[in-house]
């Protein structure tokens, strides 16, 4: 590429398209040193390393030149530290400092897990297809593979990765119910309060007939492994089949979903499986951006805005974003800083403050927009053999069943 897009300039360095387009002006009138490329009566900025090692000098002279009185400082509300353990705090602030995102986990702590409770409520009534509704279609026209796969054995249990609400996997449940082979049903969720949400679902649709186990784990780094490690030692084991489920957008939500999978990998073992269903890329999905309860709400929707509330960032602060990056192939939404920043964190050693620029955006949100043949390839480098697939009629979400590669 011999020039680099004003966007992209933005997009890459967390500042406006409008700080961009000074830059270029100034270079213009030789007020600034920046190569540019010339394309009819526009100008952009040369993609050159002398012209990348500058912009970063650019930026970097920008925290250090604010006057004070443009400046907002802030503190997390005080239940931010109630909710978030000293490591998870710290997560958030690296994040933050060094990626200029908030990880999406952290939005389904405390009131965030209720508000993406009703979100997916509402995606389940819909009769148009997303991504909860085709995740429970799916799973319904692989059933009768899943029977098929799993014939052989006396029991499964079954990891939900992820888990959510628990909604889609109701019917599964039910069924392996109704055949006497379900043994173990393992939540994992980083939330403890999606787990509870969780828990109480599955007690009302089965009662006391689903042993509910549940684990906060964050499976970006920690795995499950050791939780079935007594059932692979066990005289039956060769009867009984772990099926490990990894649905909705949980790994497209990620910064890094392969080291998700290499995670997920690495607890698995032989008699395993492992079903992940996501949206796949299309015109249409690249185009949908209905994340809120009530869709006349044109703020940042709570499930996304937890965290960024509880950082004690004001709406006014900031404007919503959002669109889809073809670079990286995937939907976001940010918020873009209307004013200068400096968010003063608390630790039990210190302090630690974050200063953020107008123009600067925070990510807040990402959807992975991959074809079908990208999540084989996906599935591939990351060690699994898939054995099924299969997706929805209107080709837009995909149903994935893979096993571990054996050598």
């Amino acid at each position: 590429m011999l020039y680099f897009k004003n966007s992209d300039i933005a997009y890459t360095y967390h500042v406006s398209v409008r700080t961009v387009h000074n830059w270029i002006e100034s270079a213009k009138e030789g007020k600034l040193d920046l190569d540019l490329y010339r394309q009819g009566d526009r100008s952009y900025v040369s993609n050159t390393a002398r012209n990348i090692e500058t912009i970063k000098q650019l930026v970097a002279n920008g925290k250090k030149f604010r006057p004070r009185h443009a400046v907002e400082s802030l503190e997390p509300k005080p239940e931010f530290y109630g909710i978030f353990n000293q490591a998870q705090v710290y997560d958030i602030v690296t994040n933050l400092v060094m990626h200029h995102e908030i990880p999406r986990q952290y939005n389904y702590f405390s009131n965030g897990a209720d508000h993406w409770d009703e979100y997916a409520q509402r995606l389940i009534e819909e009769d148009a297809p997303n991504l909860e509704n085709s995740t429970i279609e799916l799973l319904g026209m692989s059933q009768g593979y899943l029977d098929g796969l799993l014939r052989r054995f006396k029991k499964v249990n079954i990891i939900d990765v992820g888990v959510g609400n628990a909604w889609p996997v109701k019917e599964l449940l039910g069924n392996l119910l109704e055949q006497g082979k379900l043994g173990r049903y393992i939540a994992v969720d980083i939330s403890p309060e999606m787990l509870r949400i969780a828990r109480d679902n599955i007690k009302e649709w089965f009662g006391g007939r689903v042993d509910f186990e549940d684990y906060e784990i964050d499976i970006n780094r920690e795995g499950f492994g050791n939780l079935l490690a007594e059932d692979y030692i066990k005289k039956d084991s060769a009867e009984t089949a772990n099926l490990v489920l990894l649905l909705g957008g949980t790994l497209g939500n990620m910064r890094s979903p392969d080291s998700a999978l290499r995670v997920i990998h690495e607890s698995m073992s032989f008699n395993d499986f492992m079903v992940y269903t996501m949206k796949l890329d299309s015109e249409g999905t690249r185009r949908y951006f209905d994340f809120k309860v009530d869709p006349g709400d044109e703020v940042l929707p709570p499930i996304h805005g937890a965290v960024i509330d509880l950082l004690n960032i004001d709406p006014s602060l900031y404007q919503v974003e959002m669109g889809y990056d073809q670079l990286k192939h995937q939907r976001y939404e940010r918020i873009r800083l209307k004013k200068s920043i400096n968010i003063r964190f608390d630790f039990d050693d210190g302090e630690w403050p974050v200063a953020l620029d107008k123009g600067e955006s925070i990510l807040v949100w990402r959807g992975l927009q991959l074809s079908a043949q990208d999540v084989t390839d996906q599935l591939n480098r990351n060690d699994f053999y898939v054995l099924h697939a299969s997706q929805t009629p209107n080709r837009e979400y995909l149903l994935a069943v893979a096993e571990v590669n054996r050598d």
